[in-house]
């Protein structure tokens, strides 16, 4: 089983950032980042600047790498291996955070690294949970990417430094060979000029553009249940959901004209539920499609056409795919967050999760439904529940907002 969270721009907004967690092939999640709020203006075509920069080198990188790597990552445990599944939890310690690792089984949550910079650039946590990658800001417009191997304590730089050029949103590839990243360049006041997204093995050589500069820039997300699709989407107000096919580079887009965002993925195709809507202001939750990425057809399932009406705040594919869990909220009520409902692959209700009032962020996993919900004036409550009622296990609460960001089983 491969699981991936998802972390969508400006789509199915909540009062915390509302991920939705998918299922594949593969045992581990990697994790995904809200995306960075920036503009872009004055940016080449594809063709200009593939032209004018050469793949595999562009920008050029400065000779003498800072060496202050040690001023921004800031390991919490000497050496850490998991005994056994886990969530990854963003705790916001803004402008950075804490990541923390709360077992499934119920134990003691672990606080494994501080990350005192903008967090907006990006982390990803690699397949078997080994190794963390991290987009750090060392000037005002300068970031590169460092990793983390978790099991021997040791940090160092992936990429080389490149003066002005800001490095984020890391992705690792299926085996864990490869990191994915987006690039950009500050314009000055006009704001940035896309650079494309390159990948770079993990002991960072070879690095190579794989899509050339895009007008809006590109964030990435994370890859496709099987691996081969690298999911994107542009910096824009709202986003866009894109799969880059990484053996063809033929691009796939939901819709370029709506604010969207894949939150959650199952093998066969259909394969991605969509969020669509719900961004930027107003209450939180928005509609949910059905998106074939390889024939680009899509069909609504609930929203706004639905009856009753329902926002959508987070859904979930079933393990095996047949099912999904929402987290909706009747648009006639009050309430800013609903409960867990269970529906069929065609958007048909089929039951209700009980004890789920107020679910926010919803991930299925094996071992039952994992929700969000508040908890005190500003915290948050993680829970696993049964699918199917019954008793109910607290797994974390933090008093500050926090995100789950992936599920490792190691």
């Amino acid at each position: 089983m491969r699981s991936v969270v998802l972390v969508g721009a400006g789509v199915l907004a909540v009062v915390v950032v509302v991920a939705a967690i998918a299922f594949g092939p593969r045992s581990t999640v990697i994790a995904t980042q809200a995306p960075t709020a920036v503009s872009i203006a004055a940016t080449p075509s594809a063709s200009q600047a593939a032209s004018q920069i050469p793949a595999s080198s562009a920008p050029v990188a400065t000779t003498s790498p800072r060496q202050d790597l040690a001023s921004l990552l800031h390991p919490l445990v000497g050496s850490w291996r998991p005994s056994g599944p886990f969530l990854l939890v963003e705790h916001s310690d803004a402008p950075g955070a804490t990541l923390l690792a709360v077992p499934l089984d119920g134990g003691t949550a672990t606080p494994l690294v501080a990350l005192p910079n903008p967090i907006q650039l990006g982390y990803a946590l690699r397949d078997d949970g080994s190794v963390l990658a991290v987009a750090l800001a060392i000037s005002a417009n300068t970031a590169r990417i460092a990793i983390w191997d978790l099991a021997s304590g040791s940090t160092r730089w992936l990429t080389e430094e490149e003066s002005g050029v800001t490095q984020s949103t890391p992705v690792w590839s299926e085996d864990g060979s490869l990191l994915y990243y987006a690039a950009h360049t500050s314009a000055g006041q006009s704001g940035v000029v896309d650079l494309g997204i390159f990948r770079v093995r993990s002991d960072g050589t070879q690095k190579t553009r794989v899509r050339g500069p895009d007008e809006n820039g590109a964030q990435l997300r994370g890859l496709t249940p099987d691996g081969r699709g690298l999911v994107w989407d542009r910096i824009r107000a709202g986003g866009a959901v894109e799969v880059l096919d990484l053996a063809s580079n033929v691009n796939h887009s939901f819709d370029e004209t709506t604010a969207a965002s894949v939150v959650s993925w199952r093998r066969a195709q259909p394969r991605a539920l969509v969020g669509v809507g719900g961004c930027c202001a107003g209450r939180p939750g928005g509609s949910l499609a059905l998106w074939n990425d390889a024939t680009g057809s899509s069909k609504m399932l609930l929203g706004i056409q639905s009856t009753p009406p329902v926002a959508v705040t987070s859904a979930a594919w079933e393990p095996n795919g047949a099912r999904f869990a929402a987290a909706v909220v009747d648009r006639a009520s009050v309430n800013s967050f609903g409960s867990v409902l269970i529906y069929d692959a065609d958007g048909e209700q089929l039951a209700a999760v009980a004890a789920t009032d107020g679910a926010q962020q919803v991930l299925w996993l094996p071992a039952g439904i994992v929700f969000t919900r508040a908890s005190g004036s500003r915290g948050l409550e993680i829970v696993l529940a049964s699918v199917n009622g019954g008793t109910q296990v607290s797994l974390y609460k933090d008093p500050s907002s926090i995100f789950i960001r992936s599920v490792v089983g190691p």
